[in-house]
């Protein structure tokens, strides 16, 4: 059973490591979470964020970005792209997913359980998005 927690998209965001894409060489770049300096440590491709960067990234982030960067973990799947911003997103996606009951807490607009698009909670995806973690998670474990 899953029980939703009540976290909300930005508690994945701000309060873990992001897992971007250097534009660079296509790498894996850990952003820590206090950090505004970006470090390939494959290539060698620095830059900083500046006070734009960081607006941008709290009201007009694009899905599957974060600070004008692509996520590391990304893929397509049921005509969509599915993204990750880190490990604890992937684990509570998968544990939503892959749940046949979800209990949710009531009242609660912004959570990640009630943001989930409804593509992903269709269950006649379950398997193809299941599927699309499961290569998420192969990527991520391969770092």
């Amino acid at each position: 059973m899953f029980q939703d927690t009540g976290e909300t998209i930005y508690s994945f965001f701000y309060n873990y490591d992001k897992l971007i894409e250097c534009p660079e060489c296509l790498h894996c770049i850990t952003l820590k979470k206090d950090s505004a300096i970006i470090i390939c440590y494959k290539c060698g491709y620095q830059s900083s964020l500046n006070s734009i960067d960081l607006f941008t990234s709290l009201w007009g982030r694009n899905e599957g970005t974060a600070y004008g960067y692509n996520l590391f973990l990304r893929t397509p799947v049921c005509g969509h792209e599915l993204w990750v911003l880190n490990k604890e997103h992937l684990d509570y996606l998968e544990g939503y997913i892959s749940s046949t009951n979800r209990r949710r807490i009531p009242n609660i607009n912004q959570s990640v359980a009630s943001r989930i698009p409804d593509w992903m909670k269709s269950s006649k995806n379950r398997l193809q998005v299941i599927n699309a973690l499961t290569k998420l998670r192969f990527k991520l474990e391969k770092l």
